[in-house]
C-alpha cells in the first residue's frame, strides 16, 4: 500500500465501519435460542452435519430478525425442517395460510 493509503486507513471513521449486514454477522445463535435448538437432537445433528456456509447463512437468517417473535418463528421453522433432514429453502413461501 502507498503512504497515502496508509494515511487514509489510519484516519478512517470507526463509526462507518461494519455498516453492511454481511459485516455484522454474529458467530452463532443467541444464548437463549441455541439450547432450544439443541433439545431437538435429530434436528441439531442434521444441522451440524451441513456445510459451514449453510450454517452461517441460516444462522444469519434467524438472528437478523429485528423482533424476538420473528427469531422464534424462524428457529421453529429451522427445527421443523431440520428434523425432516431437509434444508430450509429461503426462497419458498413461509407462513402462508391456505
Amino acid at each position: 500500500m502507498q503512504p497515502a493509503g496508509f494515511k487514509a486507513f489510519e484516519e478512517r471513521d470507526e463509526g462507518k465501519t461494519r455498516f453492511y449486514s454481511y459485516e455484522q454477522r454474529s458467530k452463532g445463535l443467541s444464548k437463549n435460542l441455541e439450547p432450544e435448538f439443541k433439545k431437538q437432537k435429530g434436528a441439531w445433528k442434521f444441522f451440524n452435519a451441513q456445510p459451514p456456509g449453510y450454517q452461517r447463512t441460516i444462522t444469519f437468517w434467524v438472528m437478523s430478525a429485528k423482533r424476538e417473535e420473528t427469531r422464534q418463528k424462524r428457529l421453529a421453522r429451522l427445527i421443523e425442517v431440520s428434523a425432516q433432514n431437509q434444508r430450509v429453502d429461503l426462497l419458498a413461501p413461509f407462513g402462508k395460510k391456505e
